[in-house]
């Protein structure tokens, strides 16, 4: 079955209103990015070394989401379905990115450690080698979750408007469509009229039989 688009409704709240709290969230989570971008330290997460020029990158992507972001939002609210198409590109290059650094912390392997313990009075090292911490894979795919709920929302919108402008178009075309059949009908009876009246002069005593 087709993708079928959400209600204008969701619960409580209607889908614009949802549209643009996604908006809201999208944006707060980029803007906290762009604050923790370091042009000249490098930053470790869950044993990963992000480089200044990778940081510079990542904060240049999200830079170029927060006019993205507002003019979807301002589409939502306008019903303007070029700006939502914007915003649903960014989504998905979101959606990419946040794939790519899954994959990142997937391949890189955290450096072993020795731990030591201590058993019945001895002392024993245990050598621990493990993949980068969990919590990270867990955030970065809830992260993942949440980009297609957004892009799922935001195409709910864009068929939503699409439907809205549909009606509006046949119900300014109704008159339209009304004055033209009534034309027709004027030409039709015209011709008619016409065509008796060509006959009635080609015919001697027509005139005189209809009367």
């Amino acid at each position: 079955m087709a993708l079928q688009p959400a209600p204008a409704v969701i619960g409580p709240i209607s889908l614009v209103a949802a549209v643009g709290l996604l908006c809201l969230i999208h944006l707060a989570i980029i803007l906290t990015v762009i604050g923790q971008v370091s042009s000249k330290d490098s930053m470790e997460v869950a044993g990963v070394d992000i480089s200044p020029q990778m940081q510079c990158s990542m904060g240049a992507f999200c830079l170029l989401g927060v006019p993205i972001i507002i003019h979807g939002c301002l589409g939502a609210i306008y019903r303007v379905p070029s700006h939502l198409h914007a915003y649903t590109n960014y989504l998905f290059a979101s959606l990419l990115v946040a794939a790519v650094w899954f994959g990142i912390f997937a391949s890189v392997e955290q450096g072993c450690k020795t731990v030591k313990s201590s058993l019945n009075g001895a002392e024993m090292a245990t050598m621990v080698c493990g993949l980068p911490n969990t919590i990270t894979f867990v955030t970065l795919f809830i992260f993942m979750i949440l980009i297609c709920i957004a892009i799922y929302m935001v195409w709910s919108m864009q068929e939503q408007i699409k439907r809205r402008l549909e009606t509006d178009l046949f119900k300014y075309q109704e008159p339209y469509l009304l004055q033209q059949e009534l034309a027709d009908e004027a030409a039709a009876q015209a011709a008619t009229e016409a065509q008796e009246a060509h006959h009635n002069k080609a015919v001697p005593g027509a005139a005189w039989a209809q009367r």
